[in-house]
């Protein structure tokens, strides 16, 4: 008799989330997802749970059943600027996104047995640094190191590329072409900051996370 994984995402509405949940819902094992909104593509191995995000703060969410892996994908909506310097206006949203519901969703999937986590960053991520978005991120990633998990994946990708729901700025193309034009001399350091496909990002976090055991970090090599 198989033991088929049962996977916990958060977050699978957005880009890296839903492509997960497409991947997972072709591999065997049962996915659950916890969601804000309703998805438009549902697995037939996949069942959902709909929550105001804030509930989980309060520790609200209770799960019926234990669970194997937890994949979180959650990420507020940024201006392209805001990756430079974000207003302080706009950081206690960003924080709460980013980096509370996420860590609470770390412990939800813990507490129902989960050994194993991936998350999705940011190359950059780094707790003493000055860039508001880049210390959140790497808070975030310290924070889910100390809640006791076997196995941590963490994905450091550039910037991402695929078909967005949402509209993302005028802009976007235009980096988008820059980052392009400007890939070949991206070497050394700078190589991990360019863009990448994120069904590939979806597609190693699957892998590594199946088969890994200890403390992984995913960076352009790795999705290419």
């Amino acid at each position: 008799m198989h033991n088929y994984p049962k996977s916990l995402i958060v977050g699978s509405t957005g880009l890296v989330g839903s492509l997960l949940l497409k991947d997972l819902g072709t591999k065997d094992g049962s996915i659950l997802l916890i969601s804000r909104r309703e998805n438009e593509y549902l697995p037939q191995n996949a069942s959902e749970i709909i929550i105001n995000f804030d509930d989980l703060l309060c520790r609200n969410i209770e799960l019926k059943e234990e669970v194997d892996h937890v994949y979180i994908c959650l990420g507020k909506k940024l201006s392209t600027y805001e990756l430079g310097y974000m207003p302080q206006e706009n950081r206690e949203s960003f924080q709460k996104i980013d980096l509370e519901y996420c860590l609470a969703a770390a412990e939800l999937g813990f507490d129902k047995g989960a050994k194993s986590i991936a998350i999705v960053s940011a190359i950059g991520a780094e707790e003493d640094s000055f860039n508001f978005y880049f210390h959140i991120k790497g808070k975030l990633e310290n924070s889910i190191k100390k809640i006791g998990y076997e196995n941590i994946c963490i994905a450091r990708p550039g910037h991402l590329l695929g078909n967005r729901k949402d509209f993302r700025g005028y802009e976007i193309p235009i980096l988008e072409g820059a980052l392009r034009l400007a890939s070949p001399i991206m070497q050394g350091p700078l190589k991990n900051f360019r863009q990448v496909e994120a069904s590939k990002v979806a597609k190693k976090m699957v892998e590594v996370i199946r088969e890994m055991d200890g403390f992984s970090i995913l960076s352009y090599d790795d999705f290419v």
